[in-house]
């Protein structure tokens, strides 16, 4: 299995049969790395977390005749558009493209996504993340809480081969509380920090956790790994 870092929360994750690609977002084409003639012969499917302008980018429409999609019901493609398109809402299980496709519901719009393709499990977390401000009020952070902890609950116990978690160093020290708790309860093979707004340096930081040889050290956009 191959990951490409594309940008933000965006990724392409390349297996025997499937090319797959996650909240793909281009900045206005300034990091528009997809090209479908990479993958002649596989099966290509984007999936959308959520409308959020930093995870659904327009731009992946221009696929269509390559490309299969999955997208978060508050995702929706111009009424012209033709493509093979799979709308998902929350606490769902879906059969599609030979893949097993499951849904848990952000705690911010939209939904996280467990994924079976070819035998590899994935989980993306689109903007279910441990939204913890310093400037909200304790009930709203307390809310978070327990909104993120009771989603990830619903997944506890598994190890995927692959995960995407936000660690989101707006958060100030509370940036890890997301992947803290998701390796405490469930776990990932290979662990992909996202939604770092171009701070790299997070991924060093989450290498110092006691689960720090499962973190991918993102250190530039466009980066692959073969895991």
């Amino acid at each position: 299995m191959k990951v490409t870092y594309f940008n933000h929360s965006g990724f392409l994750i390349e297996t025997e049969n499937k090319v797959l690609v996650f909240d793909y977002y281009s900045q206005g084409g300034r990091f528009d790395f997809f090209d479908p003639k990479n993958y002649v012969g596989k099966d290509i499917v984007f999936f959308v977390s959520h409308n959020h302008g930093d995870h659904f980018d327009t731009r992946i429409f221009q696929w269509a005749e390559q490309a299969a999609y999955v997208l978060s019901h508050d995702v929706k493609a111009e009424s012209a558009f033709r493509g093979e398109i799979l709308y998902v809402k929350a606490h769902e299980t879906y059969h599609f493209h030979d893949m097993v496709i499951e849904t848990l519901r952000s705690n911010d719009e939209g939904v996280a996504f467990a994924v079976e393709a070819d035998g590899k499990t994935i989980y993306h977390a689109g903007d279910l993340n441990w939204w913890h401000w310093d400037g909200e009020s304790k009930e709203f952070n307390d809310q978070i809480a327990q909104s993120y902890q009771e989603e990830i609950q619903r997944i506890k116990g598994r190890i995927f081969d692959v995960a995407f978690v936000p660690a989101d160093l707006r958060l100030a020290d509370k940036y890890c509380w997301a992947t803290d708790y998701f390796m405490q309860e469930v776990g990932g093979a290979a662990v992909f920090p996202m939604h770092f707004w171009r701070r790299f340096d997070v991924c060093r930081m989450l290498k110092e956790k006691p689960y720090g040889d499962k973190i991918r050290n993102i250190t530039e956009e466009n980066q692959s790994f073969s895991l």
